[in-house]
């Protein structure tokens, strides 16, 4: 699989036009907004995606927006991703899968968040809750050791997501991408670039906390600053003067 490779401290990841990419099998856990967003617009560059959800339905219509989609439930979209999406807040894997090994060997992609408050209404959010220990990404990691997790796409909020490729590459978009494996780092970077957006290394998962922490920082100004659902935060490196 050719990927563009991430060099150097800055890390910002340009996309090249017509860089060959393999076609891929991508799960997806979870049919929320993020779910949707993401598995349908990958469905969209070509790869094979199954929506899982623990309600059919909910699965049936997130497939319906793209023709190479599928629905299941969350065991089938484990099972059929060699990357999986993992959308579900607050739920250990091992939990939902029930079993501990069942993302082995999988790129698995955490976009969680904290919980703020209430995400129907982000100007009910609270941001005076102390910072937790460990980032999401590192407490999926812990609970499925076989897998490859990835930090990523948490900065991005899924109307920004569901925008055409053309309209949102013009705008630089970053994706932060932290993870140990840099093989399954190089993969979401590819599958970002795809999307319009510009791949950024944030580093390992040790890492992972500080982008979940400008995650919050972006809620707070998409929600009780006022921005809206299209405010982003991007990394861009000033030419020397």
């Amino acid at each position: 699989m050719e990927r563009t490779p991430v060099h150097g401290p800055n890390a910002v990841h340009q996309p090249r036009a017509g860089v060959r990419r393999d076609i891929m099998k991508i799960g997806i856990i979870g049919t929320g907004h993020m779910g949707r967003a993401l598995g349908t617009g990958w469905a969209r560059s070509g790869h094979a995606v199954l929506f899982g959800s623990r309600d059919r339905a909910k699965a049936e219509s997130a497939a319906a927006a793209a023709p190479s989609a599928r629905a299941g439930s969350f065991a089938e979209a484990a099972a059929f991703g060699e990357v999986v999406l993992y959308t579900v807040r607050d739920v250990l894997p091992s939990a939902l899968l029930g079993r501990a090994d069942a993302l082995d060997g999988r790129v698995v992609i955490d976009c969680n968040n904290r919980t703020l408050g209430d995400d129907g209404n982000p100007s009910l959010f609270r941001f005076d809750r102390p910072l937790p220990e460990r980032s999401s990404a590192e407490i999926i990691a812990e609970d499925c050791p076989g897998a490859r997790v990835v930090k990523a796409f948490n900065t991005i909020p899924s109307p920004v997501i569901e925008l055409p490729r053309e309209r949102l590459a013009s705008h630089g978009v970053s994706v932060f991408v932290g993870a140990d494996d840099a093989g399954a780092k190089a993969v979401v970077i590819g599958l970002a670039e795809e999307l319009g957006f510009i791949g950024v290394d944030a580093g390992g998962l040790a890492h992972a906390h500080l982008v979940e922490a400008a995650a919050d920082l972006l809620r707070l100004e998409i929600g009780p600053l006022g921005r809206g659902p299209y405010a982003t935060l991007s990394l861009h490196v000033l030419p020397e003067a």
